[in-house]
């Protein structure tokens, strides 16, 4: 049996932050302390032009090219075109945002949709996903923002869904009364939709009652109007806690032992570069509550109860987990390209990547295993861990 993730860890953190109203002065304080202090191994996102004239130092990677002192997997779009006055946004844009990234060596995985951004993909906006439109008279009409052909040859592979789940800990099953529990706004409104979903267990009715369950998956596959399949992948917050400030709460110390207790994944959302307008005259940018928070993930890290890791790590890692299965005859371990991701998976797509298995009934043969995808053997090393049947696999 495969383990959800790699021995001991028991569950799996990261963050996938939109760099609105970060100011680089920020920028170095956020990156003294978490990359540089706590060394936490996590990534960042970036615009890559900003013509927001309401933020007109806004951290972007044409003025300040210094950010890819980090990790950067994500995109926000293609840059900040929100109060951009007469500069719109057009097809071009993204043509030349596909160089720069190229000229700076930036290789995104991971879309997140910005705002009120007329070229996203899911959130608010649909129109960079639609390549026409047509109106009432059927007359169709070329979309000059549409960029999701764009958006696949840079490399993006997951995109954000659009939503905020306030359920901690992707990558589980749900229970009715767990789900309602924590997406309601009062115990009262959850308990009456436990006891609504239960008296109607008919799945027609309780779609027309809205009391479908999610599957809450960590991620899952999208097929967009053109035919284009990306992954989409969840994050984890409030909309009114996405800042650094709320970050401390949604993560705080026991947020992240109910994460390790439900053994899931939690990809939290927020927005690392602003703070509440209260607080904006202070001479600091990161409150003690998110310092604490912080402090907290780096000792679970440490003490291998919580695997942390950049979004993409997170999500290519479980595609892979997702698509290995063990041929029991031939003493076979096959990894199968989900064709999303991976069309085909070669050694340097697994290098350094670790899989755990719990040999239950001792029957798998560590001298012979051999792992193959699409017939070709892969290098690796085997771990016996320090528990009875588990043992890993790690790729070369």
């Amino acid at each position: 049996m495969i383990l959800k993730y790699p021995y001991p860890y028991n569950a799996w953190f990261t963050i996938a932050n939109d760099p609105d109203n970060t100011s680089i002065e920020d920028w170095n304080e956020l990156n003294s302390f978490i990359w540089k202090e706590l060394g936490l191994p996590l990534s960042n996102s970036l615009f890559i032009k900003s013509y927001n004239h309401n933020l007109p130092a806004q951290v972007n990677l044409i003025d300040h090219p210094e950010i890819l002192a980090q990790k950067h997997d994500i995109i926000h779009t293609w840059g900040d075109y929100m109060h951009s006055r007469t500069k719109g946004f057009d097809r071009e844009d993204a043509i030349e945002a596909c160089e720069i990234l190229k000229k700076h060596g930036v290789s995104p995985l991971v879309w997140i949709d910005h705002s009120q951004f007329e070229g996203n993909l899911l959130h608010s906006f649909k129109n960079g996903a639609i390549p026409q439109t047509q109106d009432a008279s059927g007359i169709v009409y070329k979309n000059y923002m549409y960029t999701l052909d764009l958006v696949k040859q840079v490399g993006i592979r997951y995109i954000w869904d659009g939503d905020i789940s306030g359920i901690v800990g992707q990558d589980r099953a749900m229970s009715a009364s767990t789900y309602f529990k924590s997406t309601a706004t009062s115990f009262i409104k959850a308990l009456v939709k436990i006891i609504l979903y239960y008296a109607f267990p008919l799945q027609r009715i309780r779609k027309v009652l809205k009391l479908h369950l999610p599957n809450n998956q960590q991620y899952f596959p999208y097929k967009f109007p053109d035919g284009n399949k990306l992954y989409c992948f969840r994050r984890y917050g409030t909309w009114k806690d996405a800042d650094i400030y709320g970050l401390g709460k949604i993560i705080a110390p026991s947020k992240i032992d109910e994460l390790i207790n439900n053994n899931a994944t939690l990809v939290a959302y927020t927005h690392l570069g602003k703070r509440p307008a209260s607080k904006t005259d202070l001479p600091y940018h990161i409150p003690d509550i998110t310092k604490t928070s912080l402090q907290y993930i780096k000792k679970k890290y440490h003490d291998q109860e919580l695997m942390v890791s950049t979004l993409s790590e997170l999500l290519d890692y479980l595609v892979i987990r997702d698509n290995i299965k063990y041929d029991a005859v031939n003493n076979l371990i096959q990894l199968k390209p989900d064709k999303i991701r991976y069309q085909k998976i070669t050694q340097a797509d697994l290098s350094g990547i670790k899989i755990s298995f719990n040999d239950e009934k001792g029957k798998m043969d560590l001298k012979s295993l051999k792992v193959i995808t699409l017939k070709e053997n892969l290098l690796f090393d085997i771990i016996k861990e320090d528990a009875p049947n588990i043992f890993s696999i790690k790729f070369k």
